[in-house]
């Protein structure tokens, strides 16, 4: 009786060694945080290089998650009377850039980002005159 309750003892301390050994190894790993920068668009006038106030910007990116799927995320903004905004806190990677204005064509482009304080001058044409 002591010898089968012994043998039992010692599976169940090797399977819950196993189990512990398997946990601890397949501990995910910790995720380095993603650099947050600042972006500064300057929106001017292609002809005359006049800045262009009150130009609406918005930035988008996608944002991955640990435990759920990737989401778009969306800044929008308005250039003051210099023709310029800066966009904060956006994490390093690839963002699209969405620049419209009165009486202007509108601007979109995919930007990497890749340093702080990254300047991104955008410059809007007037409407072609319709045929």
């Amino acid at each position: 009786m002591f010898r089968r309750n012994h043998q039992r003892f010692r599976t169940w301390v090797v399977v819950g060694g196993a189990i512990l050994l398997f946990c601890r190894v397949s501990k995910p790993a910790q995720q380095q945080p993603i650099p947050e920068l600042s972006l500064t668009v300057a929106v001017k006038e292609a002809d005359t290089e006049a800045p262009i106030s009150q130009a609406r910007l918005t930035l988008t990116f996608q944002e991955s998650g640990r435990f759920h799927r990737s989401k778009t995320i969306s800044y929008s903004a308005k250039t003051n009377p210099q023709g310029r905004y800066r966009f904060v806190n956006i994490p390093k990677g690839t963002v699209r850039l969405v620049v419209t204005a009165d009486r202007h064509q509108s601007f979109g482009k995919d930007i990497e980002l890749e340093e702080d304080n990254q300047v991104v001058e955008v410059k809007l044409k007037k409407p072609q005159p319709l045929l």
